[in-house]
């Protein structure tokens, strides 16, 4: 790693006129299935928006200034940072970030070209916009638009009279300055207030280190050089402090990987080591027959970031359990969030809020315990852990407001909001912040099982289906969200029609995770389809033992149609679950 200063351009070299963004933000651009809107810094995709931080931000409209030109590094670096002084690190990881948020498409769109730079490979076409303002972003809310008052310019007024109101003013912020300044001593005598989201991210602040190629043939150019950075940037999406660089300094963990190419099959190494112990805390073996296959890099990438995060939860769960450990907010966070992913019962779930609610009371602007105890209270109204209906069905609500307003992009924000949609029977405005937060963390399991959901809502089969596959892949350690998986891909199957792949789908939910309540029904609905209602009351039984606060009812409101064809098929299952002894309330 070395700096990169602003350097001089060579004498002769000038870029091409850069082509203005549109008269007063009137254009945007298109290229491929993507939308950018200069005036608001916003890229979109099928109208969703897709969230990107101000240096890709910046990266991507330079790129669109310039398609099918091979631009150098140190043109990007002068482009995007200016006289600030930055390393290569810097510009390579702008640069996955950007491939990141493009999703599949990433590393075909912005192309390496080895020492000598990036290409921008698309068609980039100007149209008008799609209206976007205030009253359209307040109608998705299902807000009402807010119409700005009409301001009055007053008059300028005489300079005796200025003059007159600066002594005034400048008299008044020298007492206040004096008042300050006594409160900045007494502030400066207590302890600083303990910020949870701050301090979670320094414990799990990462290193990713530049990987080796190791193989008996070189391995490809964008995944030597690309995926530790899609690691990177998708660790970062985890709310962690992540670095690219070849020295782990001032983090806790570093990461490290070797690739070995031979022929077309590619064998990833990744360990991650804690610093400054160097404990081995996790391996990962990854193993791609193809390394030519479009999207090896970002699959790699995600199921790593899966295994890694399951690994740092299980780490906690040791600790909180050790002799002696007295926990104090941040591990309370942490723990709760580990109660949610491992809920099997009411009791899971009332620890988790319990402990996430400590953490709120330390920190009451804590994101990530506020997501939390939202996606507690979430889980008490869907009622998947057999939890009753609870007593204020709008604490949800209120809880997942404010994180949606704290946190417009966190991703938990986004999908506890979208489930807020979903129990105001809107399955069509879920849709836009389930597909949010998919393409914002694309390595999150569960945000793609939940995109399913809606996907399979609105009656978009094939796509909920990819989405329940990507989810098996990237969370193929965690029985929950397999079974999770597993179980909404029972009830494609059910609606298509096709009841023997909805039964083995059941199945498998059962076995990866035997508490799992909703797969039961669905095996119980098949029985009775199918002419075995001894084997369909058996299995609603145990349905009703994990869920007693079932009913058809219950499953109506946890499952809003959007579309006609999943309506017929959730009304079908409902009635054969009704006729294997589901209650209606």
């Amino acid at each position: 790693m070395h700096a990169a200063p602003s350097h001089p351009r060579p004498q002769g070299h000038s870029p091409p006129e850069a082509a203005p963004d549109g008269a007063g933000g009137a254009d945007v651009l298109r290229f491929s299935d993507f939308e950018f809107d200069p005036a608001r810094e916003q890229l979109r995709r099928g109208g969703a928006l897709v969230p990107l931080s101000p240096k890709p931000t910046a990266l991507l409209r330079y790129f669109l200034r310039n398609p099918g030109r091979l631009i150098s590094k140190q043109e990007l670096m002068e482009s995007i940072w200016g006289d600030v002084v930055v390393t290569d690190d810097s510009l390579v990881q702008c640069v996955g970030e950007l491939r990141s948020r493009l999703g599949a498409q990433g590393a075909e769109l912005i192309t390496t070209h080895p020492r000598r730079g990036y290409m921008f490979e698309a068609l980039v076409v100007r149209a008008a916009p799609a209206r976007q303002g205030a009253a359209a972003a307040a109608a998705a809310l299902g807000q009402p638009a807010m119409t700005p008052a009409p301001s009055r310019v007053p008059a300028p007024a005489p300079a005796t009279a200025q003059r007159r109101r600066w002594q005034y003013l400048a008299a008044f912020l020298a007492a206040w300055l004096l008042v300050l300044a006594g409160a900045g001593v007494y502030i400066r005598s207590r302890p600083a207030p303990l910020r949870l989201d701050e301090e979670y991210a320094n414990r799990y602040s990462i290193a990713v280190l530049p990987f080796q190629d190791i193989g008996s043939t070189p391995s490809p150019e964008r995944i030597r050089e690309d995926l530790p950075n899609e690691i990177a940037a998708q660790l970062s999406n985890l709310n962690m402090r992540v670095i690219r660089s070849a020295q782990p300094e001032g983090v806790r963990h570093a990461m490290t990987g070797t690739l070995a190419t031979s022929g077309t099959r590619l064998v990833i190494d990744l360990q991650v080591r804690s610093i400054p112990q160097g404990q081995v805390i996790w391996t990962e073996r990854l193993d791609f027959p193809d390394v030519t296959e479009a999207g090896v890099g970002l699959d790699a990438a995600q199921q790593a970031v899966g295994s890694l995060r399951v690994r740092y939860r299980d780490l906690h769960r040791e600790r909180m359990n050790s002799p002696g450990f007295r926990p104090d907010a941040v591990d309370l966070m942490v723990a709760g969030w580990g109660d949610l992913d491992l809920r099997q019962s009411v009791e899971d779930v009332a620890r988790a809020r319990a402990r996430l609610e400590a953490a709120l009371r330390v920190d009451p602007d804590s994101v990530g315990a506020l997501t939390g105890l939202g996606a507690a209270l979430m889980s008490e109204r869907f009622g998947y852990s057999g939890e009753p209906l609870p007593a204020d069905p709008g604490e949800s609500e209120r809880v997942a407001e404010r994180a949606i307003i704290l946190a417009p992009e966190n991703n938990i924000a986004l999908i506890n909001w979208a489930n807020v949609q979903l129990f105001r029977n809107r399955p069509d405005l879920a849709l836009q912040f389930f597909e949010r937060a998919a393409l914002n963390q694309p390595a999150n399991a569960n945000a793609r099982v939940r995109y399913a959901a809606a996907l399979m809502y609105m009656g978009r089969l094939d796509d909920a289906q990819a989405q329940c596959e990507a989810a098996l892949k990237i969370g193929k350690r965690s029985p929950r969200v397999s079974a999770s998986a597993w179980g909404m891909l029972s009830n494609l199957a059910f609606v298509r029609g096709d009841d023997d792949t909805a039964y083995a789908m059941a199945q498998r939910a059962v076995a990866q995770r035997p508490t799992y309540g909703l797969a039961y029904a669905n095996l119980a609905a098949v029985d009775i389809v199918q002419g075995r209602p001894e084997e369909a009351r058996s299995h609603m039984a145990e349905h009703l033992r994990l869920m007693p606060t079932s009913s058809a009812s219950r499953q109506l409101t946890n499952n809003p149609a959007g579309s006609e064809i999943y309506r017929a098929g959730r009304d079908r299952l409902i009635a054969a679950m009704r006729e294997a002894g589901l209650p209606e309330n």
